[in-house]
């Protein structure tokens, strides 16, 4: 039997702050705001599903073990969701950091 190593659950209670995100069918980020150290999570994630809902959203596809939903109103789809980092810094993965940068001289 082969052990897997237990992944960071993003709704689980943390003394580091997590944040509430709102992000566009094309991955920008509309809306974000820091929860407080401990809050209960799973409360705010079924919570902001249902404001969602309540605000005439339909819900689609959900995860509790990444902490997202998805949800449509006529052609806009929304991403929310609880994250780990702050969303509002800049995030450069592999070599990200060497794109845009000035050309080489020849």
């Amino acid at each position: 039997m082969i052990r897997r190593r237990n992944a960071s659950n993003p709704l689980e209670p943390s003394d580091e702050p997590r944040w509430y995100t709102v992000r566009s069918m094309h991955g920008a980020l509309l809306e974000a705001r820091e929860l407080p150290c401990g809050a209960d999570l799973k409360r705010a994630f079924v919570s902001a599903m249902l404001a969602w809902l309540d605000a005439g959203w339909q819900l689609g596809e959900f995860s509790s073990v990444s902490g997202t939903f998805f949800c449509t109103r006529g052609a806009e789809r929304r991403m929310v969701g609880i994250s780990f980092g702050n969303p509002k810094l800049e995030h450069r993965f592999g070599a990200a950091h060497l794109m845009g940068g000035p050309p080489c001289e020849e």
